[in-house]
C-alpha cells in the first residue's frame, strides 16, 4: 500500500493474453402436522406408451400411519399434480433425432453442442424467442484450463478440490458428480476459448475486458488454496468484465451481454453440426414406456405440439423452480418455516428463475428430488457494508457478538438467527486490513479488478464525521462500459445466477441485498447511506441507531473483542487470529442492515433430481435408473448440499456449463 492518505490497490498481471483459439402458509408454521395430515397425492407413473402417461396417487405407510410422498418428497401439498396427456391431434409435427434437449441455457447449450461435436443429432426445446434471447451471469468456474495455466494457476489437485466440496456439503453431495465437474470443467473452458472467434475482444486480458478473480496482491500460486476458518478457495473464476456487451455484433442479433455472446458461439457451432433450436417451445410431457423415456412434447406459441422422439436420451435442462411458490413453500422447508413464522405470504418467497417444468417431468417419468435440506442460493452475505465478505465485527439488535465472522459462508445462516432488527460491521481506520484478509469466497472483495476496490478506498477516505453518512461505492462491483454494475455486494454476494436456463427477468441480472433475509441499507437496498463515519465509538453505535441497553453491550462487546483481539485468540468463537484486528483507531466506520426474519428462494433453487455418477436420473427408491433421461444444470441434484457454499465463485454456472456438455457426451455415447 501507498504511503501517506493516499491507499494504492494494484495488482500486477500475470503472463500475457493467450491465443484464443487454443453459472407459507397453513400447517408447516406450527410445526405439528401429523403423519394422517400429510396424506396426499404422490408421483409413480403408470406406464402409457409413447403418447404420455398421467401420475397416480401413491402414499407409503409407516407404523399404520400415511405419509404422502410428492414427487418422493414429504410435502403438505400436491405441488405435483399429474403430467398432462397429449392429444396426438394436437400434434403439429413430428421429429426424431437421438438426443432431446429440454432448456438451452447454460447446461443445455454445453449438453447440445458436445452431443453434435460426438456424432449425435439433436434437438433443442428452449422458451425464449430467437431474437431475444439472453443467458444469465457473467462468471463462469472451472478447474486446470489452459488458460488459467497460461496466466500462472498451476494444476490443482482434483481430490483436494472435490473434498473441499463435500466438506461444505457436509457430505450431503454426490461426490463423484462433483469429480465430474472438477475434472471436466478446464476442458469446457478450454472449449468455449477455442469456440470464440478473434472477432471477439472477450478473453483479452490485455484491453481488461475479462479477470480472474485472486486475493489481495496477486499472491504467488503457491498462496492458494487459501484457507480461513477451516475454509479452502481456489483462484478458478473467469469473470467478464470490460463493456457490457459483444463489440462484435453476431449476425441475426443485437448487443448481447458477454456471456450470452460467448454461448452463442457454443450455440451457432452446435448449429453448424446440425442441431435445431425450437424456439419459443415449452416441454409439457414426456414419452414414457415403463421405466424408459422415449421422448417429448413441447407446446408451441400457437397452442400445438411438437412430438419429439428421442433415440437415445433426453436431458432435462430446463432451470430451477425458484420462481413457483408452492414448489418453494413446500421443498425449501427452511425457508418456508422462517418466512410464514415472520408473517410472510408464500409469494414473497420466490427467486428469479423458473417454473420447475424439468423437476416436475422427472418426477412424473418415475424420479425424486434430493431430499430435505434442500440448498438455494440465498445462503450468501449477512455482512452489511461496502467491503463484501470479509471479517469484520459483527453485532446483532441487541448488541452482542454473535459468530465467527471469517466464517463467510455460514454468516446470513447466523444472522438469520438473531434477534430481528439490525446487523451492524463495525471497523476502524485500519478497515483495510481487514479486506486485504478476505479469501475468494462468493462476494470477496474484487482484487481481480483492483481500481474497484480503489474507488471504495477513495470514497472512504473522503468521509467527514457525522450522522448523515455516505453513499460509498462496492468493492466487489465491476463497473463496466457505460457505467452498468454487473456483481452487487452490499452482503450479499458476487453475481452468480442462474445456472441452467437462458431466460431471465433482465441480462445479467445479478444477486443483490435482500437475497436471503437481510435488507441491504445502501445504495443496494434501500438507496440510502451505506457507511458511517465517527470519531468515537460510541458517536458511531449512535449514528447507526444504537441507544440504550443496546448500546451498552455493544460497547461491552467491542471492549471484549479488542482484548481478544490482543490476546491472540478468539476464546469466544475461534476467528482466526491472523484476521483479529481490533477496533480502536479513530476514525471508526459503521454500516447497517436489516434482518427481516423473512427467507426466500434468493437468486435460484439449486435442489435437483437423484441421479447416478452418469447424470442418468435414478428411480425414487434408488432401485435402478430411469433409461433414457439425463439431469443437468439446477435440474440436477446433490451438487450443493444444504446451500450455496463453494471454494470458487461462478460456481453454479460453471458446474451448469461443464454437466451440460458431459452430459452430452454421455448421451451420445449410448
Amino acid at each position: 500500500m501507498g504511503n501517506g492518505n493516499k491507499k494504492e490497490c494494484t495488482m500486477q498481471k500475470r503472463g500475457k493474453g493467450i491465443d484464443r483459439r487454443d453459472f407459507l402458509k397453513g400447517a408447516l408454521a406450527t410445526g405439528t402436522l401429523s403423519a394422517a395430515g400429510l396424506a396426499l397425492a404422490g408421483c409413480s407413473p403408470q406406464a402409457s406408451g409413447g403418447d404420455g402417461a398421467s401420475a397416480s396417487a401413491n402414499a407409503s405407510t409407516k407404523g399404520g400411519a400415511s405419509v404422502g410422498l410428492v414427487g418422493g418428497a414429504i410435502c403438505a401439498e400436491d405441488w405435483l399434480g399429474e403430467m398432462p396427456v397429449v392429444d396426438e391431434a394436437d400434434v403439429y409435427d413430428t421429429v426424431e433425432v437421438d438426443v432431446v434437449v429440454l432448456g438451452g441455457g447454460h447446461a443445455g447449450t454445453q449438453a447440445a453442442l458436445s452431443a453434435a461435436q460426438n456424432g449425435a443429432s439433436v434437438a433443442v426445446v428452449e422458451v425464449q424467442d430467437e431474437k431475444n434471447y439472453i443467458y444469465f451471469g457473467e462468471d463462469i468456474c472451472s478447474y486446470n484450463s489452459q488458460m488459467f495455466l497460461e496466466h500462472g494457476f498451476s494444476p490443482y489437485n482434483v481430490g483436494d478440490i472435490v473434498s473441499e466440496y463435500t466438506r461444505r456439503s457436509v457430505g450431503r453431495v454426490s461426490p463423484s458428480i462433483i469429480r465430474l465437474f472438477v475434472e471436466n470443467s478446464g476442458e469446457m473452458m478450454d472449449n468455449l476459448v477455442a469456440l470464440t472467434p478473434d472477432t471477439s475482444n472477450a478473453f483479452d486480458f490485455d484491453d481488461d475486458q475479462c479477470i480472474i478473480q485472486v486475493a489481495y496482491g496477486d499472491p504467488s500460486d503457491d498462496a492458494y488454496p487459501m484457507e480461513l476458518s477451516g475454509y479452502k478457495t481456489w483462484p478458478a473464476t473467469f469473470q467478464t468484465q470490460g463493456t457490457v456487451s459483444n463489440t462484435q455484433l453476431i449476425e441475426g442479433r443485437e448487443e448481447m451481454s458477454r456471456i450470452t455472446e460467448l454461448e452463442t458461439y457454443c450455440m451457432r457451432e452446435a448449429q453448424r453440426l446440425g442441431a435445431v433450436w425450437y424456439w419459443q417451445h415449452s416441454a409439457v410431457a414426456l414419452q414414457l414406456d415403463g421405466d424408459a423415456v422415449l421422448g417429448a412434447y413441447a407446446k408451441g406459441p400457437d397452442g400445438k405440439y411438437l412430438k419429439l422422439n428421442a433415440k437415445k436420451a433426453v436431458l432435462l435442462s430446463s432451470g430451477d423452480f425458484s420462481s413457483n411458490a408452492d414448489m418453494v413453500y413446500n421443498l425449501l422447508d427452511d425457508v418456508a418455516e422462517w418466512s410464514t413464522r415472520a408473517g410472510a405470504d408464500r409469494s414473497a418467497l420466490t427467486g428469479m428463475g423458473r417454473d420447475g417444468a424439468g423437476h416436475k417431468l422427472g418426477c412424473w417419468a418415475g424420479g425424486a428430488i434430493e431430499p430435505h435440506p434442500r440448498p438455494s442460493m440465498n445462503t450468501m452475505g449477512g455482512m452489511p457494508g461496502p467491503w463484501g465478505t470479509c471479517p469484520m465485527l459483527t453485532l446483532n439488535a441487541k448488541g452482542k457478538r454473535f459468530m465467527n465472522e471469517a466464517m463467510s459462508q455460514v454468516v446470513n445462516a447466523n444472522c438469520m438467527r438473531q434477534p430481528l432488527g439490525n446487523i451492524y460491521a463495525i471497523a476502524d481506520a485500519d478497515y483495510l486490513k481487514t479486506v486485504q484478509s478476505a479469501t475468494l469466497d462468493h462476494g470477496a472483495p474484487n482484487w481481480g479488478s483492483p481500481s474497484t476496490v480503489q474507488t471504495m478506498v477513495d470514497a472512504i477516505s473522503a468521509m467527514k464525521p457525522g450522522p448523515e453518512g455516505a453513499v460509498i461505492p462496492q468493492c466487489g462491483i465491476v463497473k463496466k462500459a457505460g457505467g452498468a454494475s454487473t456483481a452487487a455486494i452490499g452482503g450479499a454476494g458476487m453475481s452468480d445466477p442462474d445456472a441452467s436456463t437462458g431466460e431471465a427477468p433482465s441480462d445479467g441480472a445479478t444477486e443483490a441485498a435482500g437475497t436471503g433475509p437481510m435488507e441491504g441499507v445502501g445504495p443496494m437496498g434501500d438507496g440510502g447511506p451505506n457507511l458511517w463515519c465517527a470519531n468515537t465509538i460510541e458517536e458511531l453505535l449512535g449514528y447507526l441507531g444504537m441507544e440504550g441497553e443496546a448500546l451498552e453491550t455493544a460497547l461491552a462487546e467491542i471492549e471484549r473483542y479488542n482484548e481478544l483481539c490482543h490476546a491472540g485468540a478468539d476464546t469466544d468463537f475461534g476467528k482466526d487470529a491472523s484476521v483479529m484486528f481490533p477496533v480502536e483507531k479513530a476514525p471508526f466506520y459503521g454500516s447497517v442492515s436489516e434482518n427481516t426474519g423473512i427467507a426466500n428462494a434468493g437468486l435460484v433453487t439449486l435442489a435437483g433430481l437423484l441421479t447416478d455418477e452418469n447424470l442418468n436420473v435414478m428411480r425414487a427408491d434408488r432401485s435402478g435408473t430411469i433409461k433414457g433421461l439425463y439431469a443437468a444444470g439446477n435440474c440436477l441434484g446433490q451438487r450443493y448440499g444444504v446451500g450455496y457454499s463453494t471454494p470458487s465463485a461462478g460456481n453454479s454456472i460453471g458446474m451448469a456449463m461443464t454437466h451440460g456438455r458431459v452430459a452430452g457426451k454421455i448421451m451420445a455415447a449410448l
